[in-house]
């Protein structure tokens, strides 16, 4: 608990309904608690005033989902994001849970689909790299490109957004080349003349 009321540390809560979202941050801000992050946020429209009242973050969950409820339109998670952002809501993309490490390599897919459903292409981006920097506290060192922030970033000769058209040529963390090296394209490079 220690930094969690001096507001150094943040307090994630996973709350997926609106009553949940509004409960939670209702509670732990009468608490005593500065930064309360709601992880998931599948009905945060619906709590969006308490979100904006107590500047509220929201790590989105899986956004290639489908509805919870047979009358919702099957595109609702994909327009959250851009709903988020015209509501003004700090946000970010994740894939937590079951499957990922699996997930977590679709993550600028994720992003792509938000941008088809209306977010920004730089907004897109900010939601899988600076905006998550900024919600964990580390947008000094990392998230963004800048004079005096870690080099981790990737170069990809297409539409990091687009799966079809995607094909990173380089990765770096911390200024460091990661080696892109990996057992399908060991597969591929093998068996692409058969």
């Amino acid at each position: 608990t220690k930094g969690l009321f001096e507001g150094t540390k943040n307090l994630y809560v996973h709350a997926n309904y609106a009553k949940d979202i509004r409960e939670s941050v209702r509670y732990f801000k009468k608490l005593g608690i500065e930064n309360v992050v709601i992880v998931g946020g599948m009905d945060a429209l619906n709590a969006i005033s308490i979100l904006k009242e107590f500047n509220v973050p929201v790590i989105l969950e899986r956004v290639h989902s489908l509805p919870k409820n047979e009358d919702s339109p099957i595109d609702q998670f994909y327009k959250l994001p851009s709903q988020l952002e015209e509501n003004g809501i700090l946000f970010c993309l994740a894939y937590n849970g079951d499957m990922e490490a699996m997930g977590t390599r679709n993550l600028p897919f994720t992003a792509g689909t938000a941008v088809a459903y209306g977010l920004d292409m730089e907004k897109a981006i900010a939601s899988i790299s600076l905006n998550t920097a900024i919600i964990l506290g580390i947008e000094k060192t990392t998230g963004s490109i800048e004079k005096g922030k870690n080099a981790t970033f990737f170069i990809s000769s297409g539409d990091a957004l687009d799966m079809r058209s995607n094909n990173v040529e380089q990765a770096f963390i911390k200024g460091n080349a990661v080696d892109l090296n990996n057992h399908q394209k060991e597969l591929f490079e093998k068996f692409k003349n058969h």
